[in-house]
């Protein structure tokens, strides 16, 4: 295990003040009395499965350098990640680590999310969590190598605006972008304000403002704006009206119900927001989740079948391939089809699940 950004470890000239909030106060007490042991760190306080307001109060009362918090309390799961998403937004001098039961895709991006600055995972020895608390101090980050590439695919497959036409981002503030980006990724008016410390108004005002310059009417005709154009789709697929492609709503509909983990995501952000669809709470739980299982199944499938084709391919070819990804290279062939076909040229269809 080692942080991402590497630097020579030295001695901290004061010891680094450390706010415990474990899964459980006996938790919390144990691993403060454990930490207390080593002279680098001071235990400042402990709010094993406290309240988020607990917790607050708790930071602005010691001053910690980090807080380390457990993922779930056992008052509940994923509070720990509300408290230290709290932290995040009112203390941002506050240096996160969240304790995790397992390292997984979904836990590790949601710590990152919520503003941790280290992932430690309870199986891992005391020695490494100290190490992790250490280089988290500096400001570094501390993910292995696994939960960092769960970062970078996150960061991969999050909408961007990066993939527009210059000429439409060029008209986009800065903080026009980190809007856009942020409502096509999901988060609210609330949430956006929080993040960047606005009013909710003002974040209203920056849609509004975001809509005109895009062309678009509302945050699912965002969304499919930079899904699409971030992932190298059409631009006739792009937009609620594409003329001979039917509605589009239908066609990602389709795929979806065939078993493509990018179209299950988009038609189940479809009900949830009511666009082109009936807005239904349900429809868009059953379409995200099967979209977050099936995202698992196919980097797992793609991955196995990438190594079978390794051992058939001429070496040179395949270095050609390498080189072709790194540099964004696109098919013209498969960027001509449309959504449909494109699933089936990116994403195998996994009608068999014991293959995976």
């Amino acid at each position: 295990m080692s942080s991402i950004s590497l630097s020579n470890c030295s001695q901290p000239a004061q010891p680094i003040r450390i706010l415990i909030a474990d899964r459980n106060c006996m938790g919390s007490q144990l691993l403060a009395e454990s930490l207390d042991r080593d002279s680098r760190f001071e235990a400042v306080g402990v709010a094993g499965a406290a309240a988020t307001t607990d917790i607050l109060s708790a930071v602005s009362a010691h001053k910690p350098d980090v807080a380390v918090i457990s993922a779930d309390f056992d008052g509940g799961a994923k509070k720990g990640l509300q408290a230290a998403s709290a932290v995040n937004a009112h203390y941002r001098n506050v240096h996160i680590v969240v304790l995790l039961e397992l390292s997984t895709r979904e836990s590790v991006i949601a710590a990152f999310r919520c503003g941790a600055k280290g992932v430690f995972c309870r199986s891992k020895p005391l020695d490494e969590f100290r190490s992790c608390i250490e280089r988290v101090s500096r400001g570094e980050i501390w993910a292995n190598c696994v939960e960092t590439e769960y970062l970078l695919e996150a960061a991969r497959n999050a909408p961007s605006c990066d993939g527009i036409d210059s000429d439409k981002v060029g008209m986009l503030s800065k903080r026009e972008v980190q809007v856009a980006e942020g409502a096509a990724q999901g988060y609210s008016n609330k949430q956006l304000a929080d993040q960047f410390r606005l009013s909710e108004h003002t974040v209203k005002n920056y849609l509004s403002r975001v809509f005109e310059k895009l062309g678009v009417s509302n945050r699912f005709e965002l969304l499919f704006l930079l899904f699409n154009r971030g992932n190298g789709l059409s631009s006739r697929a792009v937009g609620p009206n594409v003329s001979g492609l039917g509605n589009p709503i239908e066609i990602y509909l389709k795929a979806a119900e065939e078993g493509y983990a990018a179209a299950q995501f988009i038609v189940g952000l479809a009900h949830l927001d009511g666009y082109g669809v009936e807005k239904n709470g349900h429809s868009a739980y059953y379409w995200l989740r099967m979209a977050e299982e099936n995202s698992s199944a196919v980097r797992q499938r793609s991955r196995a079948l990438t190594e079978d084709l390794r051992a058939k391919l001429n070496p040179d070819e395949i270095e050609d391939l390498e080189r072709s990804i790194a540099t964004g290279a696109r098919n013209d062939k498969i960027l001509a089809s449309k959504p449909v076909e494109l699933f089936k040229h990116r994403l195998p269809l996994l009608t068999d699940r014991q293959a995976v």
